[in-house]
């Protein structure tokens, strides 16, 4: 039998706190055209809500694959730069994506943003840290 965490249990407990995440994410996906997917977890892995605008996105892959690389990366930036890691990105030859930790209180959730070459590097991340921030207030408000 699976056993959760505190914090992902109240996660999955909280259907409106999972309806409000996907309503930011929805609305990030819908006035950006170049943004392919947004997707929320929590950082064991586990999807919160995730919107592609109607593109065939594995969720549960997307969540798995962010909570890595966020790991990874701060990982890295804390043994080798012995510094806080902000954000990673990646750089593919048909877009980019962002990953960041939401900054909410609890700080148990990932956001990673995938855009198209529409839009470049820069603007990605400010929308991912946008949609971060917008988050972090509907995740600390339920709480």
């Amino acid at each position: 039998m699976e056993t959760l965490s505190p914090e992902v249990s109240n996660v999955r407990k909280a259907p409106v706190k999972s309806n409000q995440a996907l309503e930011v994410l929805e609305a990030l996906v819908e006035r950006t055209p170049a943004i392919m997917f947004a997707s929320l977890s929590t950082v064991d892995g586990r999807t919160v809500a995730h919107a592609s605008g109607g593109r065939e996105i594995a969720p549960q892959k997307v969540a798995a694959i962010t909570t890595s690389l966020l790991s990874l990366s701060e990982s890295f930036a804390k043994e080798v730069l012995r510094g806080s890691c902000l954000h990673t990105t990646i750089a593919i030859d048909h877009g980019t994506v962002v990953a960041v930790r939401v900054p909410s209180k609890a700080r148990k959730h990932a956001l990673s943003v995938c855009a198209d070459n529409g839009d470049n590097l820069a603007m990605t991340l400010r929308w991912t840290l946008d949609a971060a921030a917008a988050l972090a207030r509907v995740l600390d408000q339920a709480d």
